[in-house]
């Protein structure tokens, strides 16, 4: 007969007396802040949770926050209003040593909860664990590229000390771009292989559907109220998940055409463009246009893609007399125009430069002084041609600018460049021979959507610093991660043991039939 064990009811009031003991310590320190008063009990159960549950759900538990929550480094709402998911941002975004008060702490939450799911994946490897099924593995040259994008960051971050950089300062620069190849080793760890797609997809568009409804309630309601004009209704880098989550409505329709997904598809993308327009980033648009050029590039020539084809160049010549009468108009019916305008022109006064355009001049001028290696790490980008100093309120700008492509080049020089950046080329091309071999409609979607997503990320690169940015890391990190297990179930690249892990024919064993 079975008998439960018997509980230990010491253990059970040491553990409470030792959580007492830690509150009562985090409300000290913190002066009663309550985030860090309750801190110790939310470690403790978040630490039950990752023992006893599958990887792929605390993963994507770990994405969501990502996307949902403030994203305080970029400061949500213009810190006009905090939304109830600040603290929650605050929490996993703030260096910790800002919150307890210990100097020590110098990073964020967010890279405890990213290098402890690395910790426990190897572990349950190592005890051979049954909680996580097997994972499909990456293919090898993308795990070689991955490795060498965190490499070339080191050697940068070595080459620009060296050469007298600001160590201080340099740790910033590259921190988010070094944490991808963790992103990717955590999220291989987790997830099984293509079959969570879907779970993935979900997880973003809940987390671009989060940030829609605190975007759009702070245009609707807040603003009204405080009677101020705002830039941005969120953050710069949400861009990026509400291009993930429409692309998703849209290929998903691509590539099975059913009612079900087409009614589905309108409403989440309704919603979640409501999100995006108040936000009003003209680089949200701007990705959305060349996510779906690179999915439209991918396609083969279905009727729809004929179709679209011939309608747009039937309508070229009614978009260029729209382009040419709205050029110069103020009016509304002509809003794209204007945005369109404002990309071509920049927002400056008639015969100035502006600023982005003097920055992007000033980061040539640092790259040509050392056009193979860079300056490296640590350094600021020169200032040859004078700009409006924007230190009062950004005082790290000259390490930090807007134009994260060409500050690569500034920092790194031509190898830096291509040794960090290595792995989206082999990510694009993985993805289209995974795309142009897969038989399954989901397959083909995540490909589509994962292509809109380096044409987002690279947009958001050149023209909003999203290099340093966590949401677009993660967006990225999860993409490549798919695509490396999609190569290897589709048969994009090769993998000995495919057919025997995947089932797909029976395997004999000569020794019995004979």
């Amino acid at each position: 007969m079975y008998a439960p064990p018997n509980p230990s009811y010491w253990r059970y009031a040491a553990l409470l007396v030792g959580l007492g003991l830690a509150c009562i310590g985090g409300a000290a320190v913190s002066d009663g802040n309550p985030i860090i008063t309750v801190a110790p009990v939310v470690a403790a159960t978040v630490v039950w949770g990752m023992t006893k549950a599958p990887l792929r759900y605390q993963a994507l538990a770990v994405l969501y926050l990502v996307l949902a929550v403030d994203y305080t480094p970029e400061r949500p709402q213009s810190m006009f209003w905090k939304s109830p998911l600040f603290p929650l941002g605050q929490l996993l975004f703030s260096q910790l040593h800002e919150l307890v008060g210990i100097g020590a702490l110098r990073f964020p939450l967010i890279d405890v909860l990213i290098i402890g799911l690395i910790g426990l994946g190897i572990y349950r490897r190592a005890t051979k664990s049954t909680i996580d099924p097997p994972v499909v593995p990456l293919p090898r040259p993308l795990i070689v590229l991955v490795a060498l994008s965190a490499v070339t960051i080191l050697w940068m971050e070595v080459w620009g000390i060296l050469n007298g950089g600001d160590v201080k300062n340099s740790l910033w620069q590259w921190h988010q771009a070094a944490c991808m190849p963790l992103m990717v080793m955590m999220f291989h760890y987790s997830l099984r292989g293509p079959q969570d797609w879907p779970a993935v997809a979900r997880t973003v568009i809940a987390g671009a559907l989060t940030k829609s409804a605190v975007s759009t309630y702070f245009a609707v309601v807040v603003i009204p109220e405080i009677g101020k004009e705002i830039e941005y209704t969120t953050c710069h880098s949400d861009s990026m998940t509400f291009i993930f989550a429409l692309m998703v409505c849209v290929t998903r329709w691509l590539e099975r055409p059913k009612a079900a997904h087409a009614i589905r598809g309108i409403v989440v993308a309704v919603l979640v463009f409501v999100g995006m327009f108040y936000n009003d980033r003209r680089l949200a648009y701007v990705s959305m246009v060349g996510s779906m050029g690179a999915a439209y590039l991918f396609n083969p020539w279905t009727p729809l893609k004929k179709f679209v084809t011939r309608a747009a160049i039937l309508m070229l010549p009614l978009g260029v007399v729209y382009l040419g009468v709205g050029w110069n108009s103020s009016s509304g019916v002509f809003k794209p125009v204007q945005t369109f305008r404002s990309l071509v022109e920049g927002q400056h006064a008639e015969g100035e430069l502006d600023y982005r355009d003097i920055e992007n001049l000033n980061l040539i001028a640092t790259w040509s002084s050392h056009p193979l290696v860079g300056v490296g790490y640590g350094h600021e980008f020169v200032l040859d041609y004078p700009m409006p100093d924007i230190a009062f309120v950004f005082p790290q700008f000259r390490y930090h600018p807007h134009n994260s492509l060409l500050g690569l080049l500034a920092f790194g020089g031509v190898l830096g460049f291509t040794g960090i950046w290595m792995y989206l080329v082999a990510t694009v091309y993985l993805t289209a021979r995974a795309y142009h071999r897969s038989y399954a409609a989901e397959h083909r979607s995540a490909a589509l959507v994962i292509i809109g997503v380096v044409a987002s990320y690279l947009n958001q690169v050149f023209g909003d610093m999203g290099i340093i940015s966590y949401i677009c890391t993660m967006l990225v990190a999860v993409s490549v991660t798919m695509t490396g297990k999609m190569a290897m179930v589709t048969g994009a690249w090769p993998w000995p043991g495919r057919e025997r892990a995947l089932g797909l024919r029976p395997v004999t064993d000569h020794r019995e039939v004979a």
